[in-house]
């Protein structure tokens, strides 16, 4: 049977969990689970979650020791049912009411690889947000980009709150080793992991999640030169690990990069910033070369 679970990462979000979980119930078309796992809270959000536990026998708590955010995508794998798709959310954002209702009216009820929405700020205590429904925008289908993600790093995704997954795809990602790595985020793995993979990715532009700005998620926070270069080691860490464990090539070849270039529309070519064909052309041909020297130097 199809289910539609909802897991949710907690860390110290006393002033925002109850809400969190509040919307979570809250919704038209309800989630069939809903998984929290705790990542060693030490202020009342633990508390709170166990008072929901106790009204609402779909909702199942997984404490543990403080690992980190990545930890917890890692031990809630053993709770994850087969055919079932996972929305994620973290513990300080919320659904609007109609989120779920809204998302499978538009994809339907059977399981697609990786979905993601917009988000719509908020900075206020408590969110006034009415519906998820933010446009009229057409829904956006983009096939395999695995050829972009490893030649150009494209971002294709939005925060954490924003993404569900198959739970196929979910424990083809996951558990990840270097989960103690934090100056890489979940929502990076994730997107990065899931086109590596050939996850076929549906944007929702029309529908937006509650994400809340506050001090420690505040996106004008300045990062350091060795921050950046901590976490440009971590991710090309991961681009590794995925292409090694599947047996990807880590850089694609020249005509496997232009067959998913060239079905991209004039909005995502805008959006992740690509050059013209003639410069990509010139810059894969420069990668490849590099590869081969590499390769051939190892041998050697």
């Amino acid at each position: 049977m199809f289910r539609n679970i909802c897991f949710i990462n907690n860390y110290n979000n006393e002033l925002y969990i109850r809400e969190c979980l509040d919307s979570v119930y809250s919704q038209s078309h309800p989630f069939d689970e809903v998984l929290v796992v705790d990542d060693g809270s030490t202020d009342y959000s633990l508390k709170i979650i166990e008072e929901f536990s106790s009204r609402r026998p779909n909702l199942k708590l997984v404490q543990k020791e403080n690992e980190g955010q990545f930890s917890t995508f890692n031990a809630v794998l053993p709770l994850l049912a087969d055919n079932s798709q996972i929305f994620l959310l973290d513990g300080d954002d919320v659904y609007p009411f109609d989120y779920l209702e809204k998302t499978i009216s538009l994809i339907g009820s059977s399981s697609w690889d990786f979905a993601f929405c917009e988000q719509q700020k908020f900075n206020s205590k408590v969110s006034t947000l009415l519906s998820s429904v933010r446009s009229n925008e057409s829904a956006g289908f983009l096939s395999s980009t695995s050829a972009l993600v490893r030649s150009r790093g494209c971002w294709i995704g939005n925060p954490t709150s924003c993404i569900s997954l198959s739970s196929d795809l979910y424990k083809k990602i996951f558990p990840y080793p270097y989960f103690q790595d934090k100056s890489f985020w979940a929502d990076n793995l994730i997107i990065y992991a899931s086109s590596i993979l050939g996850a076929k990715k549906i944007h929702l532009p029309s529908l937006g999640i509650g994400y809340r700005i506050h001090a420690l998620n505040d996106s004008k926070k300045k990062y350091s030169s060795a921050d950046i270069a901590t976490r440009e080691f971590a991710i090309e860490r991961a681009f590794s690990w995925y292409c090694q464990k599947y047996s990807i090539p880590r850089y694609p070849g020249i005509f496997e990069f232009f067959k998913e270039y060239a079905r991209l529309d004039a909005h995502w070519k805008k959006r992740l910033d690509l050059p013209s064909m003639y410069r990509m052309l010139n810059r894969l041909i420069r990668n490849s070369t590099t590869q081969f020297f590499a390769n051939k130097s190892i041998r050697n």
